[in-house]
């Protein structure tokens, strides 16, 4: 019985010893695991992070070539002198047509980085999924047209709403419309909406060369080409199709294609119903391409700003952004949602006076943005390059003052001499004058009589916010209209305007509560003592 005892004890050591190596072999395999995870995540980020640099990197030039290429197709008399003759009008048209087409590229290449580094926001809202395909119809009609091809649409009636950002799934449509007409020589193309268990399915069927079966796995490739020398002739560039389906995806719902070559390829999609709409619908599908949606937490946003609410919407991604439009619409509005917490713009005095319930955090700040970010800073409007010579002369007509001498300011000598050639083919008696700096704008401020001020935001030395601070101190130039043009978006800009953000509650907040809430606004803020990146 001893000798049992001690064979057992034995084996049952050998498979403890047997336990313990297999745990440390395991715990290895995690170990590396993870390391090779956070390489192989390190590597998309920089990826990611590379090709939104160098994209960003490719717009300062192609800025400039839009824009004389633009100014030379539509205001030819600008360059006086000039025998423009029909093959040379040709190849400026040519330019300015592939310039455009070369911005639109590398949209999506920046769409595409922000998609991989999970950084695109989405504005979610309630919609109908025929008003989007109507806009998308609208946009693309003149193309069909032009190739003498149909374009039409069929909505199954009574199709409930859809929860998308109606941007992206128009970029979505207009991306698919395109694509089939490259590859439809005769017929059309037919947009096609109906309610298929559960979900709402999109279709785009084209009457076009269409696609071997071996080749379909190839149109979802970024860069991917079904055939080198269809694509050449199509010009085709192998990135709106996988951004396409990119963006479907984001919004949970699927992409994929049926093509039979010779008869034409149908592009499908899913979207997801919305909740509000039909919500014993969604939660009772167990089809795999359905996506039951997440009932998310509200914020009401009193706003009247409609690209203000957008960049509310991009930044708050995690809530469902609702507007308010008028003051007598909060109170239902918030007695229907249950909002987290009600966000009122400074500006919107409207809402100022109205009484919240006691329980609901109230957040007043100061964004601003398009004109309101031109008001902050002091200045009259706010164009974001790359801006286009009716832009520029529609802002400064809106003014509503005499305007001759126009001083250009920028370190870019090509952007001045561009905005230049677009005051001259105004036909106006513009005198534009050029300034390459801070300094140098206010000290020919302060020597020469000047109507107008052009105004880059971002400049070494003294950028654009001092400029402004510098005028509107100085009595002699405070009078002086500003017109920011900058590759700075509006609500970056606004980091320098000194914003402020407050929070009131009736039923007042406990340490631990207001705590939280302070918590959560200091993560939202940049590190400080930090290089810019």
């Amino acid at each position: 019985l001893l000798e049992q005892l001690r064979d057992e004890r034995a084996s049952l050591a050998r498979t403890l010893k047997m336990l313990e190596d297999a745990y440390v072999r395991i715990e290895k395999m995690n170990y590396a695991l993870i390391e090779a995870r956070s390489v192989a995540e390190n590597a998309r980020q920089l990826k990611a992070e590379f090709s939104a640099n160098i994209s960003h990197e490719l717009r300062t030039p192609l800025n400039l070539v839009i824009g004389f290429s633009e100014t030379m197709a539509n205001a030819p008399e600008t360059y006086a002198g000039v025998t423009w003759t029909p093959a040379l009008r040709g190849d400026i048209e040519q330019v300015y047509q592939s310039s455009r087409h070369l911005s639109a590229l590398i949209d999506d290449i920046l769409d595409l980085s922000a998609l991989d580094a999970r950084r695109l926001g989405l504005a979610f809202q309630d919609a109908w999924i025929g008003d989007v395909i109507a806009e998308a119809i609208a946009l693309m009609q003149d193309l069909f047209r032009a190739k003498q091809l149909f374009l039409e649409m069929e909505i199954e009636p009574g199709l409930p709403r859809v929860r998308i950002d109606t941007t992206r799934i128009r970029q979505v449509l207009i991306n698919l419309l395109t694509n089939a007409s490259r590859f439809t020589l005769n017929g059309g193309v037919t947009i096609s909406a109906r309610l298929i268990e559960g979900v709402i399915r999109v279709a785009v069927k084209d009457s076009g060369i269409g696609i071997a079966s071996q080749d379909i796995p190839k149109v979802f490739e970024e860069f991917g080409q079904v055939d080198g020398s269809t694509t050449r002739k199509h010009e085709g560039s192998g990135l709106g199709v996988p951004l396409s389906k990119r963006l479907v995806e984001s919004h949970g719902g699927q992409m994929w294609l049926e093509s039979q070559p010779g008869v034409g390829t149908t592009f499908y999609f899913t979207l997801s119903v919305s909740p509000q709409t039909t919500p014993g619908l969604v939660t009772t599908l167990t089809t795999p391409r359905t996506h039951i949606p997440v009932y998310r937490r509200a914020v009401l946003v009193f706003e009247t700003d409609l690209l203000l609410l957008r960049t509310v919407r991009r930044q708050l991604s995690d809530y469902d952004v609702i507007q308010i439009k008028a003051r007598e619409d909060i109170g239902a509005l918030v007695e229907q949602h249950q909002p987290v917490a009600l966000i009122v713009n400074a500006h919107e005095t409207d809402a100022q006076s109205w009484r919240a319930p006691a329980d609901l955090p109230v957040i007043h700040t100061t964004i601003i943005a398009n004109l309101h970010a031109a008001q902050a800073l002091g200045a009259e409007n706010y164009l974001i390059k790359p801006i286009l010579r009716e832009q520029l002369l529609d802002a400064i007509n809106s003014l509503g003052c005499e305007v001759r001498e126009v001083l250009i300011v920028d370190d870019d000598p090509e952007l001045g001499e561009l905005i230049t050639r677009m005051l001259q083919s105004a036909g106006e008696a513009y005198c534009p004058i050029k300034a390459f700096g801070g300094k140098e704008a206010l000290a020919r401020l302060r020597c020469e009589k000047v109507d107008l001020v052009l105004l880059d935001l971002f400049m070494p030395e003294m950028d654009g916010i001092a400029v402004l601070k510098e005028m509107k101190s100085d009595p002699a130039l405070a009078n002086i209209p500003v017109i920011i043009v900058s590759a700075q978006q509006p609500e970056d800009a606004g980091a320098e305007g000194g914003l402020f953000v407050g929070l009131t509650r009736g039923a007042g907040a406990s340490t631990t509560e207001t705590l939280g809430y302070v918590q959560a606004l200091i993560k939202t803020l940049p590190l400080r003592g930090l290089p810019e990146t």
